[in-house]
């Protein structure tokens, strides 16, 4: 007996047809809307910066001035500013007619590294290296010493060094149980291969060891809550069931 014809094939010939003009009429609308002077870049608003200053980043894309709004792609605004370390991502939107909208996604810092010459260069959570031509006001970082040499550390690079890991570990360990700790910690230095903190608005130092950092952090704010400390003073939470508090010269 011979099949019957489903004519599932001419419905699937339509479907392909229908899909073809709605994309040919796209493409036939976008080049007429891309040939109309009507849309035409005015004005271009730059948002999200914190940091990097607005006219610098207005400046590298005026030259988008006076072109199609519909022409532009993200491609052609992500190549204006590949270059600045600074920049974690941007979003591109059109404002119909004739504005161009850049949004700036930067990346924080979170300490500054500080070189065996005595330059500050600020990195992110990824250990990258940003920019230090500029130092911002806004951006108040605590300060990692180290040993590094200025000429190992690379803008847009990753800094590789074992203590700088010690410090994020704390650091994370310490925010996880009091995020707003951090907040009163000027420096991270090395001493007798334990992590010493200075307080930013005093100077004494604290000590916290290798491990339990959560109840030694919980043990230091009691402490700190009713009592003060002069400049000199090491804060010593190292030994357990013990707290030594002395006075001594870095």
């Amino acid at each position: 007996m011979e099949k019957k014809k489903t004519g599932s094939s001419r419905y699937y010939f339509l479907f392909i047809f229908a899909v073809t003009l709605i994309i040919a009429g796209y493409s036939g609308l976008r080049s007429v809307i891309t040939k109309i002077s009507f849309f035409e870049i005015d004005a271009i608003k730059i948002t999200g910066n914190i940091n990097l200053e607005t006219e610098f980043l207005y400046n590298l894309s005026k030259d988008f001035i006076g072109q199609n709004l519909y022409v532009i792609s993200k491609k052609d605004v992500l190549h204006k500013y590949e270059n600045i370390v600074r920049i974690q991502d941007i979003k591109v939107s059109r404002i119909i007619p004739n504005k161009l909208r850049i949004n700036i996604v930067e990346k924080p810092g979170i300490f500054y590294i500080k070189t065996i010459e005595g330059e500050l260069f600020p990195i992110d959570k990824n250990r990258i290296v940003l920019d230090n031509d500029n130092f911002y006001s806004d951006e108040i970082l605590p300060t990692i010493e180290t040993e590094t040499q200025a000429c190992e550390l690379t803008f847009g690079k990753k800094v590789e060094n074992e203590f700088v890991e010690r410090v994020f570990d704390l650091h994370n360990t310490i925010i996880s149980e009091d995020p707003d700790f951090i907040n009163h910690i000027s420096e991270f230095y090395e001493f007798d291969e334990d992590i010493y903190m200075i307080e930013a608005n005093t100077g004494y130092r604290i000590v916290f060891g290798n491990d339990e950092i959560e109840d030694k952090l919980k043990k230091f704010t009691f402490l700190e809550q009713n009592r003060t400390f002069d400049k000199n003073t090491i804060v010593d939470l190292r030994f357990n069931n013990q707290l030594v508090i002395r006075s001594e010269v870095k």
